[in-house]
């Protein structure tokens, strides 16, 4: 009963401490300033030491714009094997300066069976500046000669490598652009190329490159496509075996002499 008693306690107080810095969070979204933004959530860990915060990423989608994916949460244990994990997550795109789109999401829990729980994650707010977007929407076609797929920004489990997991099993990506260069398929590397996710972006670079060695060569305008890509700042989300991480765009492209 004590134990249980702690816990319903541990619980309370971290929710607590957890929805103070959400709400903290969610003030600084509103004011639209990035800069005040980065400021507040890189701090969060030494304001808070039992919450734990990191990007997921941040990198460039163009010269001007920014996607990234904040998250600060907390781990409650249960009892000896399980805990419950209080979550929040942002997703932003943002110029230098100003925050141009937002989303504020926490993590629930709903029960589907008896003592049978599954997380979801529920919106609380958001916010989209309609003009800067669209000149979002310009800039990139005006690089990728491709209009963005809303449906592909904020991914963050999409990993890049060879072979991955306790069973060296190729990731799906990599499945898929084996089978590209095996085919010989140049317009759907290209699709990929132009695609607004990085990982899809760098696969297609790999795809581009086997082909080529091939005498399949890219147009200037391709060449062009991959060198903004070569030069973004930001990270991608790798796999190498059991090892799952995240590294510089640079750092994974560059052995790709194209």
């Amino acid at each position: 009963m004590k134990k249980i008693f702690l816990i319903l306690i541990g619980i309370f107080l971290t929710s607590n401490s957890l929805g103070q810095v959400h709400e903290d969070v969610k003030k600084t979204l509103e004011t639209k300033d990035f800069i005040t933004f980065k400021e507040t959530v890189d701090d969060l860990s030494n304001r808070e030491k039992r919450i734990e915060s990191h990007w997921k990423f941040l990198r460039d989608l163009t010269d001007e714009f920014k996607e990234g994916v904040f998250v600060f949460e907390k781990s409650i244990p249960i009892d000896d094997i399980t805990c419950k994990v209080l979550r929040f997550k942002v997703n932003i795109l943002a110029t230098e300066t100003q925050i141009i789109y937002y989303e504020l999401w926490e993590k629930k829990y709903k029960e589907v069976k008896r003592e049978k729980w599954i997380s979801y994650d529920e919106l609380i707010c958001s916010f989209i500046d309609e003009v800067l977007f669209d000149s979002l929407k310009i800039s990139f076609k005006e690089i990728f000669k491709a209009d963005i797929n809303e449906k592909e920004l904020f991914i963050t489990d999409f990993a890049y490598g060879e072979m991955c997991s306790l069973s060296g099993t190729p990731p799906d990506g990599r499945q898929q652009i084996n089978k590209f260069v095996a085919d010989k398929n140049k317009s759907e590397l290209l699709k990929w190329l132009k695609s607004v996710n990085t990982e899809k972006q760098i696969y297609a670079i790999d795809g581009l490159y086997q082909l080529e060695k091939q005498e399949i060569l890219l147009t200037g305008e391709e060449k062009e496509i991959i060198n903004f890509i070569t030069n973004k700042k930001g990270s991608v989300y790798v796999c190498d075996g059991c090892l799952y991480y995240r590294q510089e765009i640079g750092d994974v492209i560059k052995d790709f002499k194209l």
